[in-house]
């Protein structure tokens, strides 16, 4: 298949697909994923393309969209040199790597890329990490408020077995819920 933004002729993409090698793809595994997605850019960068509703994306708007991220400000707040760190970056080293191994088609001359489905597979290894933690929360939460719910109980029933039971097991999950969030958090 011809390379993003590098004109062409009037070939179909099914010919010109049979006609070029095959492009090497992402290893089908958690390893591979997770060496593309070991990099904030790149992370971002697949964030960027899935948000994105244009089929090719400019280089530029890229590197200043992560820029404005990782600075925490608006794009329009960016400094050049903000823009420049990142733009390199991407050039020269996050989207060869990206291209590589078959998560994007990165065109260097022009400056473009354009996503695969494998931005979107990629995606969700993303957003499960965001949705698990944010149960961790909901069951941290959870626990301290049925600890309190308990101690409640336990107080108001001047230490019934039933409630000091409920006391008990309360406390077991809360400890547990904290257990669990902090080891998800130093990973």
């Amino acid at each position: 298949m011809q390379r993003v933004g590098t004109g062409g002729d009037d070939q179909t993409e099914t010919d010109a697909q049979s006609d070029a090698p095959s492009r090497p793809q992402i290893e089908a595994t958690r390893d591979g994923a997770f060496k593309i997605l070991s990099n904030p850019r790149r992370r971002y960068t697949i964030e960027y393309l899935v948000q994105s509703d244009e089929e090719v994306v400019r280089l530029r708007d890229v590197a200043e969209q992560i820029a404005a991220w990782e600075n925490n400000v608006s794009t329009q707040e960016i400094t050049y040199k903000q823009r420049k760190r990142v733009y390199t970056s991407l050039y020269q080293t996050h989207l060869p790597k990206m291209d590589r191994a078959g998560v994007i088609e990165y065109d260097q001359s022009a400056g473009v890329i354009r996503s695969t489905p494998t931005v979107a597979d990629l995606a969700t290894h993303l957003n499960s990490s965001t949705h698990a933690r944010r149960w961790e929360r909901i069951g941290l939460l959870t626990s301290f408020g049925s600890g309190i719910v308990a101690l409640s109980l336990t107080v108001m029933t001047a230490g019934g077995t039933g409630s000091v039971g409920a006391l008990v097991i309360s406390v077991v999950f809360v400890l547990v819920s904290i257990a669990q969030y902090r080891s998800r958090r130093s990973i």
